[in-house]
């Protein structure tokens, strides 16, 4: 069962098909006022206030039920983000559409139109994207190569580009992260994070409410270029949120714990061929098969794993 209201009004969608033909629910995005969902077959619905087109959807004031979002019909996608009024999703080939506001060039497609109802491609040549992550007024985007680009407003540099860097309307290399494997972006109101593939935390942008855990003396406001972060260095940590003036962090657990001890998980995991024929190759019930289970439950279970199986290693 899931759930979705509208202001004071609640109201809960009966078990069931999330959408025609018994389509699975894979993903939910939300934004300040509409949301998205992704459904199995690739197929975006939206829903919400559509006021500066974040629906995706021309025509409609506001979306009281999920409908498909029509220019997206031919394309199956793979990942959505909603900012607060603007929206991203990531098709199969790794290409980048966006739609809703782009008065501050968070949309990515090199303009600052208010209010833009058709979801319009990102031009990134050669590029393939697997991952994006919408902040309130900024975007950032992970490649298969590793690369972080970032688009939309600066004013507390959330762009990770520099202090004096104005609104971006296109996409940016964030070349200070150059270098570094990455498995995950995130972007909050005005902050954002990249997590590495060996589990260091890089934050960038608004610290004013400590959405960054910088530590020591004369903590900045702001940090206008990627930061590693020393107190989530020893946490082991496998995915990051951001919201609008926090910032989440899931690590792994507890050696103590009855889970997957952090020693099996040196850095994030990838999925490839070697692994799974090495897990097909255990005997069940053999001394190797408990801990071949934990590792498989583990790589599954976290989405920063999932992500860096897609890239290419280095």
């Amino acid at each position: 069962m899931y759930f979705c209201w509208s202001g004071d009004r609640p109201r809960s969608q009966n078990p069931g098909p999330a959408g025609p033909g018994g389509d699975a629910l894979l993903q939910a995005a939300s934004g300040e006022r509409h949301s998205l969902l992704l459904l199995s077959n690739g197929a975006v619905q939206s829903c919400g206030d559509n006021s500066h087109g974040q629906l995706g959807r021309k025509g409609v004031q506001r979306g009281e039920r999920p409908e498909r979002i029509p220019a997206l019909k031919t394309l199956p996608v793979r990942l959505v983000s909603c900012g607060k009024e603007h929206s991203l999703a990531v098709c199969h080939r790794g290409r980048v559409f966006a739609w809703g506001a782009g008065s501050e060039g968070q949309l990515g497609t090199g303009d600052f139109k208010e209010v833009n109802f058709i979801p319009k491609k990102i031009t990134l040549t050669d590029i393939k994207i697997i991952q994006v992550s919408c902040g309130h007024y900024h975007s950032l985007a992970l490649s298969e190569d590793g690369q972080v680009f970032s688009w939309g407003k600066n004013s507390d540099g959330q762009l990770g580009l520099g202090k004096e860097v104005p609104s971006q309307a296109s996409p940016q290399r964030v070349r200070s992260l150059e270098g570094i494997p990455l498995a995950q972006v995130a972007a909050g109101g005005a902050h954002s994070f990249a997590l590495s593939l060996p589990g260091t935390s890089f934050g960038w942008g608004s610290n004013r409410a400590g959405q960054l855990a910088l530590s020591g003396n004369n903590v900045p406001a702001q940090a206008y270029k990627p930061r590693s972060v020393g107190a989530l260095k020893n946490l082991g940590v496998i995915y990051i949120s951001c919201g609008y003036e926090h910032t989440a962090v899931l690590t792994q657990k507890d050696p103590s714990s009855n889970g997957v001890p952090r020693k099996t998980l040196p850095e994030i995991s990838r999925i490839h061929q070697s692994l799974t024929e090495e897990w097909m190759a255990v005997a069940k019930g053999s001394a190797q098969f408990e801990a071949a289970e934990s590792k498989i439950k583990a790589v599954f279970s976290s989405p920063a794993c999932l992500t860096a199986s897609f890239l290419k290693k280095r």
